[in-house]
């Protein structure tokens, strides 16, 4: 599974082998800058040896390593000094010399702070845009909570109800969020979207699930179709075995588009029952959307199916009504 866990480790990877690389780097300048010019060569070994001599002489001498160190200190920033003026005149930058990093605030470490260590920006954005990479999870850099914009939606009374299609969806928006924004794993509670195409569905299901990611959770998003296809290669072929498992032990499961998956005999009902009955057995959530309402699931699915994905004490439904909204942002 693409879980942030195992993403994160990949990226602590890849600073491994930046810091490998700026040592190669740092390598490299020394020797192109002693080329250059004798004074840098010979001030760096002088660097060298007083930084030796100093380390040998507060060893030897522990009562005076204060006084050793305040004296290292004053003749290192002299032939520091003196190590820009040659670099210059040489024609090279005065900080060519200095430690070289990607990232100045963690040094390619990925962690800043001490005593405590935190992740570094740098570190949080390699394993977000890692994560959007994988299968089922490139919408949710441009579908999330930020980009949520309400104003596509008509701000005129839906029929037979008092709210504005604009005002229902900003309830539906606000729950939605509060849900991502207290996920805890193993709690149980999903969410069941139901409702006609073009109202938000999937941009809801996809703010969530990107919430839940960025808070460091294990998330899947599939739709339909391609749960039942992992499924049926799974249950006839032997393959598959890891989406299958990543779909039953990942934190949060976002399933799409529920009713548009070809009903294979012997494959869809079954599966889709493993799945929904293992998670909820595991206490795993799982969230839904699909253009059936909840009297079409018990029509279309197994009571069993239908009877847990409506349990209102498991999963929070709503039902998205009005009109289609890019048909409005079109006529807009």
């Amino acid at each position: 599974m693409l879980s942030r866990e195992n993403v994160t480790r990949e990226a602590l990877s890849g600073l491994e082998a930046q810091r490998a690389a700026n040592m190669m780097e740092e390598k490299r300048r020394r020797t192109e800058a002693e080329e250059k010019s004798p004074a840098v060569k010979e001030l760096l070994a002088r660097r060298q040896r007083l930084f030796f001599s100093g380390v040998r002489g507060a060893f030897a001498s522990p009562q005076k390593a204060k006084e050793i160190s305040g004296s290292m200190q004053r003749e290192m920033e002299d032939i520091n000094a003196r190590l820009r003026i040659a670099l210059t005149a040489c024609g090279l930058p005065e900080d060519y010399l200095q430690p070289v990093y990607r990232c100045a605030l963690c040094r390619d470490t990925g962690y800043v702070g001490e005593p405590v260590h935190e992740q570094c920006a740098c570190l949080k954005r390699a394993v977000m845009n890692r994560l959007y990479q994988a299968e089922g999870l490139q919408g949710l850099e441009r579908e999330n909570f930020t980009s949520f914009d309400e104003r596509i939606f008509p701000d005129e009374p839906i029929e037979g109800r008092k709210l504005t299609q604009r005002a229902y969806i900003r309830k539906i928006r606000a729950y939605c969020e509060a849900y991502a924004d207290a996920f805890a794993a193993d709690e149980g509670k999903g969410l069941l979207l139901c409702g006609r195409s073009g109202l938000g569905k999937t941009f809801l299901m996809n703010c969530v699930a990107q919430r839940v990611l960025e808070r460091g959770y294990s998330v899947v998003v599939v739709s339909a179709y391609k749960l039942i296809e992992a499924m049926r290669r799974y249950q006839f072929g032997e393959e598959g075995v890891e989406q299958v498992q990543d779909m039953l032990s990942c934190d949060l499961l976002c399933i799409d588009d529920l009713g548009s998956e070809p009903m294979l005999r012997g494959v869809t009902v079954s599966s889709l029952y493993h799945i929904i009955n293992e998670r909820r057995n595991a206490n795993r959530a799982i969230v839904v959307t699909t253009n059936c309402n909840t009297k079409e699931l018990y029509e279309k699915y197994d009571d069993r199916i239908a009877a847990r994905l409506c349990d209102t004490g498991r999963m929070q439904i709503f039902e998205f009504i009005g009109v289609d909204v890019r048909r409005f942002a079109a006529k807009a």
